[in-house]
């Protein structure tokens, strides 16, 4: 393995803490009736609870944590008054009920405040109106090819943008990497890589190599595809740093590649995952060969960063195939009828679970981590499993592809491959 590493900073830029925009925090203060008065071993203990979850994030990460602490305590809040009020002797109860229900409402307006909690948000097309977001801009849905060359290099550009991922909802801000200067901007997916079994791999990982990039953190890569000490290859670099390493690909399959910085989830959930393809030597040639990431996205408010809480209760908002809603139903995939096609399928998460299936056929062939499988309606995908599958669509017509965990496609997790002579007109599933 080679590995370099190249520290800059850009001239009249400084390196940003994540705390250094749009996070907002809710008032500590109780009130008359606050906790502070009844019983400080309380606090202690919530202070306690928040150092210990602090202790587990990197100093440029913490942040998200830290507003989860901050719910615990508003939460506690809540509870030590209910009770303070309720046992007072000889108060009137109705009178008791009407100053409760105020207080609990304000302090779960801060809870809700400081934790982004799922659902507190307004986050329909209608209230994201007024801010600028990029224009959606379809994937293209053909593998691209193996790059030439002995050696496949790879530069990797890290940027955060502002795109919408369902047409039903507001902007989003996604984090992304662009692929040898291939960016989808317009949607939440990253552009995938393909190697051949055996190739070397020098990957360079630029971290915001310009203002347009607007990356603000600090980020990282991890392979799946690679055997490399993760400690040295994966390493978390600042806005504006360059980092460098290789490998070998020696195993073939559907790997994914991710950002390695902690809070993990955060920055998965923000958008940073990608589908790498290490061909086997021995694959046969097909009529087509195609790529879909399914990917979950958690909105924050309106044109901002993704929300952590709702990573953490696994709700989310959209769940898509290469980036945006429904998007290959609104925009079908082309193909032959009777062609063999070939579907690179990745499951990137990060927390659900992908049940693939093209309606209308059965897969001739499917390869997944688990093995090689014959006639098989559906391959089951783990967050970060991949696989691809090979069928032929005997008959004109359009062939939906969905999760058949439905409540998963009824978020955008949903396809059409259409013959090139369908009469497609009146058909539906």
């Amino acid at each position: 393995m080679t590995l370099k590493l190249h520290r800059r900073r850009p001239p009249g830029r400084s390196w940003h803490h994540p705390s250094d925009r749009r996070i907002a925090r809710a008032p500590l203060s109780g009130g008359e009736r606050g906790p502070t008065d009844r019983d400080p071993r309380i606090l202690e203990r919530l202070d306690q609870r928040i150092e210990e979850r602090l202790d587990g994030e990197t100093t440029k990460s913490n942040i998200a944590v830290l507003l989860s602490g901050f719910a615990v305590l508003m939460a506690a809040v809540a509870g030590i008054t209910i009770f303070a009020v309720a046992g007072e002797p000889g108060g009137d109860a109705d009178a008791g009920d009407e100053a409760l229900a105020g207080h609990t409402a304000a302090e779960h307006a801060a809870a809700v405040e400081a934790t982004g909690a799922a659902g507190a948000t307004d986050i329909s097309a209608e209230a994201g109106k007024g801010i600028d977001f990029e224009a959606y801009d379809r994937p293209e849905p053909a593998l691209p090819a193996v790059p030439a060359g002995a050696v496949k290099h790879f530069r990797l550009d890290v940027y955060e943008h502002v795109t919408k991922v369902s047409d039903d909802l507001a902007p989003t801000r996604v984090w992304s990497y662009g692929v040898n200067g291939e960016f989808n901007r317009g949607t939440g997916v990253s552009e995938p890589m393909v190697v051949n079994q055996g190739d070397r791999v020098e990957i360079e990982l630029v971290n915001g190599g310009s203002k347009a990039m607007d990356v603000q953190m600090p980020h990282s890569i991890d392979f799946h595809s690679s055997e490399v000490a993760p400690n040295e290859a994966f390493a978390t670099i600042p806005p504006g740093e360059t980092h460098e390493f290789s490998f070998v690909a020696k195993h073939p399959g559907v790997y994914m590649y991710h950002c390695a910085t902690a809070p993990v989830l955060h920055h998965t959930g923000a958008g940073m995952v990608g589908m790498m393809v290490v061909k086997p030597d021995d694959l046969a040639p097909v009529g087509q060969e195609l790529w879909v990431t399914q990917q979950e996205f958690y909105l924050g408010a309106p044109g901002e960063d993704a929300d952590l809480a709702k990573m953490e209760a696994k709700q989310p908002d959209v769940i898509a195939f290469n980036g945006y809603a429904n998007q290959y139903q609104e925009h079908p995939i082309t193909v032959d009828r009777g062609e063999r096609v070939r579907m690179y399928v990745l499951n990137a998460g990060p927390s659900e679970w992908s049940a693939f299936h093209v309606i209308g056929t059965v897969f001739d062939k499917a390869v997944t981590d688990n093995g090689v499988a014959r006639d098989a309606q559906t391959i089951n995908l783990a967050p970060s499993q991949g696989g691809y599958v090979e069928f032929t669509l005997d008959e004109e017509g359009a062939y939906p592809f969905v999760t058949h965990a439905f409540a998963d496609t009824g978020k955008g997790a949903a396809g059409t491959l259409q013959t090139r002579h369908a009469d497609v007109e009146g058909m539906a599933h």
